[in-house]
């Protein structure tokens, strides 16, 4: 850096060679002045000081009796280095230790081989405890296992059941909408026959009434003259291929139209399917005017022979 080499030697002795940066401090500061002719012998003194210093520390070093261990307070056991010292403490939750000069002897070969067997037995029996822990632990997460595949298939099984009943609920509600279809085809049929046959009738009658006008011969059905015309007697049964009925039922009142061969049960039935009966699970019919009421034998017959044909009202109570 340019300073000559007396003065670099100044520099270190005047800072007892405590840095580069003291030295370079002191060159600044002293760039100026002259050197001191007697600095190499001060150094020397003060060599020679911290020399007898350093002796009076080793002699103090040598009459220190060394540290050999490390004492625990508080139950006094002694330790050969501090990894031990520190293994009992996190063991007994001592925390009070101190340096000791007392020398831990070394093993012999006899202490060495039972410290290596009681390490070894304590090994085995950690091993042991620990795979003792393992499989219980195994134990454990297969009942668990276990029990949550029981649940999931429960689950499942409850699933399909509700399926199941959900199905089969959707397959009776079809089958019942298929009969009453089948049973409105029924009557409308039924009635296009009916209608049928009174259209002939009435071009029958139609065609003798005109056929009779023209040859001059009494009109049928006629009575013939001198004698009182009679009245034909009542049927007792309709000829009315369906019957339109109303029923006024606990649920409420259930209109609609059945084929005359249709029994008193399909026409509860029906009343029952519109969800009419209430809670019901049979009725009892019966008329007003005239009043009747209709038995549990009657259940089999036709509506024709009730006569219930062409129409008719009804009162339907739960059967008792």
């Amino acid at each position: 850096m340019g300073f000559d080499q007396d003065r670099v030697d100044w520099a270190l002795s005047a800072t007892k060679s405590t840095g580069l940066q003291a030295a370079l401090d002191h060159l600044e500061a002293n760039q100026d002045k002259p050197m001191p002719e007697d600095w190499r012998t001060a150094g020397a003194a003060d060599g020679a000081g911290s020399a007898g210093d350093d002796a009076q520390a080793a002699q103090a070093k040598v009459r220190t009796p060394l540290t050999q261990s490390i004492r625990c307070r508080e139950c006094g056991k002694v330790f050969r280095d501090m990894d031990l010292a520190m293994y009992h403490a996190d063991k007994s939750g001592h925390d009070d230790f101190e340096e000791s000069a007392e020398e831990i002897k070394p093993l012999t070969e006899e202490e060495k081989k039972e410290r290596l067997a009681e390490r070894t037995s304590c090994a085995d029996a950690v091993r042991a405890k620990m795979q003792e822990k393992r499989a219980k632990q195994a134990t454990q997460d297969a009942e668990e296992r276990r029990a949550n595949e029981m649940i999931r298939r429960k689950a499942g099984q409850d699933a399909n059941q509700a399926r199941k009943e959900l199905e089969q609920k959707e397959r009776l509600k079809d089958a019942e909408r298929k009969r009453r279809e089948k049973l409105e085809d029924a009557a409308a049929k039924a009635r296009v026959k009916a209608q049928i046959e009174e259209d002939k009738r009435r071009r029958a009658e139609k065609a003798a009434r005109e056929k009779a006008l023209r040859e001059g011969a009494p009109l049928p059905g006629a009575a013939p003259q001198g004698t009182a015309p009679t009245m034909p007697a009542a049927p007792k049964t309709s000829s009315a291929k369906e019957a339109r009925l109303r029923v006024r039922a606990p649920g409420g009142q259930w209109m609609g139209v059945l084929p005359s061969e249709a029994t008193l049960a399909d026409l509860q039935a029906a009343v029952l399917s519109d969800g009419k009966g209430g809670d019901a699970s049979a009725l009892q019919f019966s008329t007003t005017f005239p009043r009747r009421t209709f038995t549990a034998d009657e259940q089999a017959k036709t509506l024709a022979e009730l006569g219930l044909v062409p129409n008719a009202a009804l009162e339907a109570s739960k059967a008792g």
